[in-house]
């Protein structure tokens, strides 16, 4: 049974798996109504010679169910729907027969299952490899040889080989041999491995920025990336090298590390900034990662605003140690259009892990995006952050504080343009954060995309003074150009409860690229 299912995956992992649904749903539907016109209903069903999955989940997978519709065009397509479901978990000898018998206007089914011997995963051949090694690529399957046959284990291997960057395209060919084995063919065209990038853009607080860099995307021939570069904008100078390797010790932990050091100029002080950081990071569930992660930071205040200089070191050694858990179970990346994205991060600077900065510090975020019609996309997504010191450090440093404002929270503000300041209008930060924000996507021409948006939150030194009845509102409309990295963003935002003496500028344009949400 040579070449049972072929599969050619580009950039949607799932494809099979979505095809696979939406034909079902196709056929289901008319058969569905045409049993809703016949009045016969499901009475009961039996499932006899099932083992190796259980019979609630393939009476769902099939919408066998007491009560649902019934009609003989459905007998053929639940055995298929059934027998599908079997193949893909390795069972390819599986037959299924479906038995009815009607009394009026219900029917009770028999679902008679063979399973037949279970197939095994044979010989991976990989072709067409370059520069990478068959060790550095094998690393990335999701099963061994002689594992049960899965589906959605090869179909999480090519997921993972994509996420690596290392290829143009990947073609997966299977085939079953005599001794119940299934074989994979995996042919590859590969990417350039090392590579120089380069930049110009313009953003609303760093206003012109220019960045370079050089990549190396199979470091040491072992899959490694290494990444140095730079970036200058009017307010920040940066150099950064960043290292991941993502099988660390052999394993599916992520291991990242980075390094940076960064000149800043900021209302009210100037700020440069040497920062260490290693992180570990694994993926619990298709859905769900968490990371580790571990920060030596050493940071030098001067030019320093009077009213700020008596609660923030000139000079100051903040150690971190955190753990942050992430669930994404939206559809796209960088264009999502339902699901839903969640973020905890808990951090303990100083204590155990030294440095003369003692602060605990906290994020909860949550985004969820849903389809409404003609194209539409709507999100709504909520926020919120603290930041407490304790022990021997007297107050948070300004520069270790939140901020709102901007083009990634509150538009029509400027950034950190929310929450308290200083006489002289330099901004203060707090140690409370809270927002929320809705908005419309909609399709305009081809790539460019409309939206309209309101934004709402607080920053302030307490809980209270971050409440909802605190917040300040901006709201506008925005154009998107979508790039292979993400939009190009443009929102005019307006200013709808500004808290201080109002002046002419209640408009402001945003200009960044990604999405803030």
């Amino acid at each position: 049974m040579p070449g049972f299912f072929n599969i050619h995956h580009r950039k949607n992992t799932e494809f099979m798996r979505c095809f696979l649904t939406l034909f079902c749903c196709l056929l289901l539907s008319p058969a569905a109504s045409a049993a809703d016109e016949n009045s016969i209903r499901i009475a009961s069903v039996t499932v006899t010679g099932n083992s190796a999955l259980t019979a609630p989940d393939l009476l769902e997978a099939a919408d066998l169910k007491p009560g649902a519709a019934w009609n003989p065009e459905l007998k053929a397509l639940s055995g298929e729907i059934i027998s599908s479901i079997y193949h893909s978990q390795g069972f390819m000898e599986a037959s299924i027969k479906l038995a009815e018998l009607e009394e009026g206007t219900s029917v009770f089914l028999r679902l008679e299952i063979i399973e037949g011997p279970h197939y095994k995963f044979g010989a991976t051949r990989v072709t067409g490899l370059v520069k990478l090694t068959q060790k550095t690529v094998r690393k990335e399957f999701d099963y061994r040889e002689g594992d049960h046959f899965s589906q959605e284990k090869l179909m999480n291997s090519q997921s993972r080989l994509y996420a690596t960057n290392w290829f143009d395209s990947l073609r997966t060919k299977v085939s079953s041999t005599s001794a119940e084995g299934i074989d994979v063919d995996i042919q590859t065209l590969e990417k350039p491995l090392k590579w120089l990038t380069g930049g110009v853009g313009y953003g609303s607080e760093e206003k012109e920025r220019f960045s370079l860099g050089v990549a190396h995307n199979n470091f040491l021939d072992q899959g490694y990336k290494l990444e140095l570069g730079g970036m200058l904008s009017r307010i920040w100078l940066e150099y950064k090298a960043e290292f991941t390797n993502r099988h660390f010790l052999n394993s599916l932990t992520e291991l990242h590390g980075s390094s940076a050091w960064r000149s800043e100029t900021r209302k009210g002080y100037d700020l440069e900034t040497f920062k260490n950081t290693v992180s570990l990071g694994r993926k619990l569930t298709p859905q769900v990662s968490a990371s580790v992660q571990y920060s030596l930071q050493r940071s030098l205040l001067f030019h320093v605003d009077p009213l700020l200089s008596d609660e923030t070191p000139s000079l100051s050694d903040i150690h971190t140690g955190g753990i942050s858990l992430n669930r994404d179970t939206t559809d796209d990346f960088f264009y999502p259009t339902r699901g839903m994205r969640s973020e905890l991060t808990l951090e303990r600077a100083g204590g155990i892990w030294g440095g003369n900065i003692n602060l605990y510090r906290g994020l909860l975020k949550n985004t969820a995006y849903a389809r409404l019609f003609g194209g539409v996309t709507g999100l709504l997504s909520a926020r919120g952050a603290f930041v407490q010191e304790t022990g021997s450090t007297r107050e948070v440093p300004v520069f270790e504080r939140l901020f709102m404002g901007g083009a990634n929270s509150v538009r029509g503000y400027s950034e950190r343009g929310l929450g308290p300041m200083d006489s002289l209008g330099n901004p203060l930060g707090g140690k409370v954060l809270l927002g929320a924000n809705a908005e419309l996507r909609f399709p305009i021409y081809k790539k460019l995309q409309g939206a309209i948006f309101l934004d709402g939150g607080q920053v302030a030194y307490s809980l209270a003074g971050a409440a909802p009845k605190r917040w300040e509102y901006g709201a506008g409309a925005g154009l998107r150009y979508r790039t292979p990295v993400g939009p190009i963003r443009v929102d005019f935002g307006y200013k709808l409860n500004p808290d201080k003496p109002v002046t002419p500028e209640l408009w402001r344009l945003h200009l960044s690229i990604g999405e803030a949400f």
